[in-house]
């Protein structure tokens, strides 16, 4: 009897060293990450920046806007984008690496100049995107990671686009601060060449009650066609259903009369 109480006591012992020590070095599609070793639930939505951590190996994840509308109103011309279901799918591929889809599902637009009214709907458009962190995923207070992606045409007007984001996180006594540059090489309206546009942002979150967040958000743009600078503050709450489940709402406010008001609600889950 007393063999078999040392015995329990020896593996009740180990149980937690062994889950302290597990290293997720060989963790990939085919070798999920078990669930319990799962790094806490990070989106890259709501707000623009992205989040710099990546999605466990084997898993699978949705962010979605469930709706979202975009309104410009210059010089009495007023136009109304509207997005359904525009969806990040994403695959934890290695340890620190994600691989990602982005597929705007549906896209409403309305255009209205005095009593002209015009309307276009149809398939958004697709992204690839792949995410690799270069430190902090499972371990320390802060986390960088590059993001390249490449939008790809699925109308015969479009032109192929690209760009990089680098990403950052720092997390100091429960709040939670983001940044992230961006820069696009993407296609003129006017004419068959090429521009940049570059990107910058800040955020930070706090959580307001166990189950509900709240982030705000700065963010400015520079259009290398038209040499324009906007200038957005974004915000808004996260619910948590489970550790698992986030639905959120928001707006993305430009200040210049040229620039967009956006308004959001969205939904993310992770398997």
């Amino acid at each position: 009897m007393q063999y078999i109480l040392l015995l329990f006591l020896l593996v009740c012992n180990a149980a937690p060293a062994q889950q302290k020590n597990y290293q997720k070095t060989h963790d990939d599609l085919f070798h999920p990450t078990p669930k319990k070793f799962m790094r806490g639930f990070n989106t890259d939505r709501p707000d623009v920046t992205e989040s710099a951590y990546t999605l466990d190996a084997g898993h699978f994840q949705v962010e979605t806007d469930l709706f979202k509308t975009e309104r410009y109103h210059i010089n009495n011309v007023k136009t109304f984008n509207n997005f359904f279901n525009a969806a990040n799918l994403k695959l934890g591929f290695l340890r620190s690496l994600d691989l990602q889809l982005v597929v705007r599902t549906l896209s409403v637009s309305k255009i209205k100049n005095g009593i002209i009214v015009s309307k276009e709907s149809g398939f958004g458009g697709l992204t690839l995107r792949a995410k690799q962190n270069l430190w902090g995923n499972d371990h320390g207070k802060s986390a960088l990671s590059v993001l390249p992606f490449i939008d790809i045409p699925t109308k015969a007007a479009e032109k192929i686009s690209c760009g990089i984001v680098f990403p950052f996180a720092l997390s100091l006594k429960g709040w939670n601060f983001g940044s992230q540059i961006e820069t696009d090489f993407e296609g003129n309206q006017a004419e068959n060449n090429y521009h940049i546009n570059f990107l910058a942002s800040a955020t930070t979150s706090h959580s307001l009650l166990k189950f509900l967040d709240f982030f705000i958000e700065g963010v400015i743009t520079r259009n290398g066609e038209t040499s324009i600078c906007e200038y957005f503050i974004n915000c808004g709450p996260v619910y948590s259903f489970s550790e698992n489940v986030n639905m959120d709402c928001g707006l993305y406010y430009g200040l210049k009369e040229i620039s967009s008001k956006t308004y959001f609600i969205g939904l993310s889950f992770r398997m």
